[in-house]
């Protein structure tokens, strides 16, 4: 039913007109005193939410908004932490800091637009590309370089453009801060090594923390930016030197720049002190006796000769005394980042950045030749009196293959010799019939040995890159020669045949080791059978000098070898040494402490001859352990030993003076 109001003459509504249904009551429209009561209510309860809302933001929030507004004022600024030292066995400084002014920006802080030709006028005056400055921006950022021109994704980070920079160029942006918005200088500290380049492998290198490293373990907690080891016991030691960075509170202007410092930041801690095994004074012999060696090759026409290694261990424990490899280079290279001229100077075909003491592989020669005599004394292959006669020349028996093995004395000949003089006098020929000997035994004997000596794996060194070696097999044979051509076209035969063990005999063929393996297995023969774990680090201590916890190491574990199998080879050593038969008896034959030792000439193909010295002293009560290896010098007993003789005047204080080793030796 509708209602309409009826108009009089005059247009007047006055009353209603019913339509529809009649049952239905009249509807009434509002009157005007109530629309203005509910659009009153509304009204109130609008301005009630609003008042609510700013008694909200302006009482019970206040607190809040002020600290926000505090926090576009104040700036946190990162103190670096100074980086513990590095110290020899004695407490002499290895590595210390210097102080160091780095420049960097913050991104942040740069106007709009403004970052491009920023990065530009600063690699200018920095003598850097605009490519490395782009490249650190969003390295230590994290976020793509169009993101970090667009101010997108941005903290208030600061990118460490250069870590050491000229004091002329601060000076310039500190008078020019308008110029470079958002360029900032930082004190910092930076290497320092007063012993020049002396240990730079072992020591090693900072740098930014990678990308990988930061998913590392080891790098946990680490952030973009943090530099920390690269190398060397930096690497391997850095959560104890690296220290706790602090932090200071600066309040900045609208342009960013500072203007007071304010209550709220923490110290810096300084990182922990790391004591090493090193000797200072024998690494330093170390190093000038490798160079003599080579020095002494090349007055041999060995002209071929490019570098070298020597190692000392302690004997029982298995402490580093000295780790040299040669060429080196100057650690102080890389304080504040590599320039491309020392660049130059590191890529080279001498590798002086490779360390020859632990990731070098090479063949070991006739110091090999102890490992046969253990191997064949403790599994029967042969006894102390086994005698073979050496007549300069040796052809496997029952073999289709008639190929000749030549001692290195050819064509001359040792004769009927026994193990012992053997190795004094270091047949090849005795040593072809011990290999052979293996190989009829159809096992893997002589292999056995050689990894539980230390040869084929790693040997646990506290330093980063170590390789593990090869200790060929019939296995490791077969499964490495998977093509039927080798790609000069020669058939490549992948059974084991008695060449291979004949070869395997005098440390030749497939067996690659370094001459810190080596060295552990002549320690384990100087110490009565024990395989030791060689380490450089020994303990960490505060900036006062006291413990802060000893480094642990494996204990030495016994091999098991007989005391008679010890005591044999042992004096074999001895007389290889002392006695005119001798291959080193021309160095070590007069020298006041008595030397057991060992040479070898190792044969690489397209390369000159490997010469190496393995030995230890005193003969009657072993200390010390002295390995050296010259790349491509010749003779063991030419330029290697004579090398080692000087190592040992450091060792045990004997002024000898140099000497030029035999004339022509294994």
């Amino acid at each position: 039913m509708s209602v309409y109001l009826r108009r009089n003459r005059r247009g007047e509504r006055r009353w209603p007109i019913r339509t529809g249904r009649s049952d239905r009551p009249v509807v009434q429209p509002p009157s005007v005193a109530l629309r203005v009561v509910l659009v009153g209510a509304i009204a109130v309860g609008l301005i009630g939410v609003i008042v609510f809302r700013l008694w909200f933001l302006q009482i019970l929030s206040a607190q809040q908004y002020v600290s926000q507004a505090n926090d576009n004022r104040l700036r946190t600024v990162a103190v670096l932490a100074p980086r513990g030292t590095i110290l020899d066995r004695s407490g002499a400084v290895m590595v210390d800091n210097r102080p160091g002014l780095a420049v960097g920006i913050r991104p942040m802080d740069v106007p709009s637009g403004q970052l491009r030709p920023l990065v530009i006028r600063l690699s200018a005056l920095l003598r850097m590309k605009p490519a490395e400055i782009r490249r650190e921006i969003v390295h230590q950022v994290g976020v793509p370089w169009n993101q970090v021109r667009q101010g997108l994704g941005l903290q208030y980070d600061f990118v460490t453009v250069k870590q050491d920079t000229d004091r002329r160029i601060v000076s310039y942006l500190l008078e020019h801060t308008l110029a470079y918005p958002g360029v900032e200088v930082r004190q910092n500290y930076l290497r320092d090594y007063p012993l020049g380049e002396l240990g730079a492998h072992f020591l090693g290198q900072l740098g930014e923390i990678s990308a990988k490293e930061l998913t590392e373990p080891q790098f946990r907690g680490y952030t973009a930016g943090d530099v920390v080891g690269q190398s060397g016991v930096e690497y391997t030691y850095d959560k104890w030197l690296r220290g706790t960075d602090g932090s200071v509170r600066v309040e900045v202007d609208a342009s960013g720049r500072p203007k007071k410092v304010v209550a709220g930041g923490t110290l810096p801690q300084a990182g922990d002190n790391l004591q090493l095994s090193i000797d200072t004074r024998v690494q330093r012999a170390a190093e000038n006796a490798v160079n003599y060696g080579i020095n002494l090759a090349h007055a041999n026409n060995e002209l071929r000769a490019d570098g070298g290694a020597a190692v000392v261990l302690d004997a029982h424990t298995g402490e580093v005394i000295a780790m040299a490899s040669e060429p080196s280079f100057q650690p102080s290279w890389f304080v504040g980042g590599l320039s491309a001229k020392h660049w130059r100077k590191l890529n080279v075909k001498t590798t002086p950045l490779l360390d020859r003491t632990t990731q070098g592989q090479y063949a070991l020669g006739s110091t090999f030749k102890v490992v046969d005599s253990i191997a064949g004394l403790e599994n029967g292959v042969i006894t102390a009196s086994t005698t073979y006669d050496c007549t300069g020349a040796y052809t496997p028996p029952h073999t289709l293959d008639k190929a000749v093995w030549h001692c290195w004395i050819y064509p001359g000949a040792h004769g009927s010799l026994d193990l012992t003089q053997a190795i004094v006098q270091s047949c090849d020929v005795y040593f072809y019939n011990v290999g052979y000997d293996f190989y009829s035994q159809k096992g893997e004997g002589l292999e056995d040995w050689a990894k539980r000596l230390g040869m084929g794996h790693p040997t646990g060194i506290d330093l980063p890159g170590e390789v593990a070696g090869l200790v060929p097999t019939p296995e490791w044979k077969n499964a490495a020669y998977t093509r039927k051509t080798d790609p000069k076209g020669w058939r490549i035969d992948r059974l084991w045949k008695p060449g291979d063990s004949v070869n395997l005999a005098i440390g030749q063929g497939n067996l690659e080791a370094t001459p810190m393996q080596a060295a552990v297995t002549y320690a384990a023969l100087a110490n009565g059978g024990y395989l030791v774990t060689p380490h450089v680090g020994v303990r960490v201590v505060d900036s006062q000098g006291k413990l802060v916890r000893r480094l642990p190491f494996k204990q030495p574990r016994s091999l098991g070898i007989s005391a008679s199998t010890i005591a044999t080879v042992q004096n074999a050593l001895h007389e290889a040494a002392t006695t005119p038969a001798g291959t080193s008896y021309p160095v070590f034959g007069h020298y006041p402490v008595a030397v057991a030792g060992k040479t070898g000439t190792a044969q690489v193909a397209g390369q000159g001859d490997y010469a190496w010295y393995c030995s230890y002293a005193p003969a009657n009560d072993p200390q010390y352990v002295v390995v050296v290896m010259i790349q491509q010098g010749g003779h063991g007993g030419v330029s290697a030993a004579p090398a080692a003789r000087m190592i040992y005047d450091s060792l045990f204080h004997v002024s000898g003076g140099q000497v030029t080793g035999a004339v022509h030796s294994d």
